[in-house]
C-alpha cells in the first residue's frame, strides 16, 4: 500500500567547488528544505509554505518546489490530487543551492505518492527545472547532489548527463553563511563571455586534480585543486572581506577555500572536525571583524544519502 502521507527532506549543498563552474557540486548534512506531501480527493496541485522570516514565493505559479511537483502531476496524472507544505529551512541566495534543496525534497515527496514510483535519478530530469524557474538556467550541480547524494559531476548538459563520483568521505567540510543575499542571477550575469585559453587550461587541470584528489581522500591535492582562476576573482567582489576571510581560512589550517556557489557562502576543507571548528571560527570572526557581518556555521562530511524520506502515514 502506497502512503497518503509523507514528509521528505534535502540538504543543502556546495557546488563549484572552485574550479568545477556548473560541473561539480556535493551534498552536506545542513542546512537543508522539508516538504510534507498528502493525497487529496481532488486532483490538482494544492500548496503553502511555513518560511518564518524568510521571503518566499507562495503560488503555485512561482515557487520552485510547487512548479517541479505540478511538471509531475501533469505527466504522470495519478487518480488524487496532492496538498504540498514546504518547510522553508534554507537561506535565500545563499549559495547553498537553495532552490535546489525546495526542488529535490518536492519531487521525493510526490514520488512516494505515485502508485510507480521513479529511481532518483529519473527524478532530476524534474527537479533541475526548479532551477530553471529559479534561475533561468536549468544547472544541475546543486540539484544533482541534493537530490542524489554525494559527489557529483556533470558531464553533459545536452543531453544532461550526471555521474556520481566515488570518494573517500574522509575531509571535512566547513561552510560559513554570512548574512547577507547574492542573487544567483546577478551572479551569473556578471561572468566572463570568454576565457582565456591559459586559463582554461589551468582551470581543466584543477577540477581533473579536485575529483581525483576526493576520490583518492587525498587532502594535498584537493586543497592544491581549490583553484578557480575564472569565476571567484568575479565574484569575490560581491563578498565584503572576501579575501581576508579566505585568508583566516588558510591561516587557521584550511586545506583550501572558496565561494560556494555564487556566493556569499564561503567553504573551506579540513582534515578533522576539530580543525573544522577552528577554520569555522576563524572565517566568522574574520567575517565580523573586516565587515561586521554576522554568520553561521556548518561542519559535516559529504552527505551521501541525498534527498529522502523521513516518515510515511498509510491511513
Amino acid at each position: 500500500m502506497r502512503p497518503k502521507r509523507v514528509k521528505a527532506f534535502a540538504p543543502a549543498t556546495i557546488s563549484n567547488l572552485g574550479p568545477g563552474f556548473d560541473v561539480l557540486g556535493l551534498a552536506i548534512d545542513r542546512p537543508g528544505d522539508f516538504v510534507i506531501a498528502s493525497r487529496t480527493r481532488e486532483t490538482g496541485l494544492t500548496f503553502s509554505v511555513r518560511a518564518g522570516s524568510v521571503e518566499v514565493p507562495t503560488s503555485v505559479e512561482e515557487n520552485v518546489a510547487a512548479h517541479v511537483a505540478s511538471l509531475m502531476l501533469d505527466e504522470f496524472k495519478p487518480s488524487f490530487g496532492v496538498n504540498m507544505v514546504l518547510e522553508k529551512r534554507m537561506p535565500v541566495g545563499s549559495g547553498l543551492g537553495s532552490s535546489a534543496a525546495s526542488s529535490a525534497a518536492a519531487v521525493v515527496a510526490v514520488n512516494a505518492l505515485l502508485p510507480r514510483p521513479l529511481k532518483k535519478t529519473e527524478l532530476l530530469r524534474f527537479a533541475v527545472e526548479g532551477e530553471r524557474k529559479a534561475s533561468g538556467s536549468p544547472h544541475a550541480d546543486n540539484v544533482a547532489p541534493s537530490l542524489l547524494g554525494g559527489l557529483c559531476l556533470i558531464r553533459s548538459y545536452d543531453p544532461l548527463d550526471v555521474v556520481s563520483v566515488p570518494i573517500r568521505n574522509t575531509l571535512v567540510w566547513v561552510v560559513v553563511h554570512p548574512h547577507i543575499v547574492v542573487r544567483t542571477e546577478d551572479a551569473r550575469r556578471m561572468l566572463p563571455d570568454q576565457v582565456p585559453l591559459r586559463s582554461a587550461v589551468r582551470q581543466w587541470g584543477n577540477v581533473s586534480g579536485l575529483t581525483v584528489g576526493l576520490m583518492k581522500g587525498n587532502a594535498r591535492l584537493v586543497g592544491m585543486s581549490i583553484e578557480d582562476v575564472i569565476v571567484e576573482p568575479v565574484r569575490a567582489t560581491l563578498i565584503s572581506g572576501f579575501h581576508e576571510v579566505k585568508r583566516a581560512a588558510l591561516d587557521a589550517g584550511a586545506y583550501g577555500c572558496s565561494i560556494s556557489g555564487s556566493g556569499p557562502s564561503i567553504f573551506a576543507v579540513a582534515h578533522s572536525m576539530r580543525s573544522a571548528k577552528k577554520i569555522g571560527t576563524a572565517i566568522m570572526e574574520e567575517f565580523t571583524r573586516t565587515s561586521g557581518i554576522t554568520s553561521d556555521v556548518y561542519i559535516s562530511r559529504v552527505n551521501l544519502e541525498g534527498a529522502h524520506i523521513l516518515k510515511k502515514i498509510r491511513r
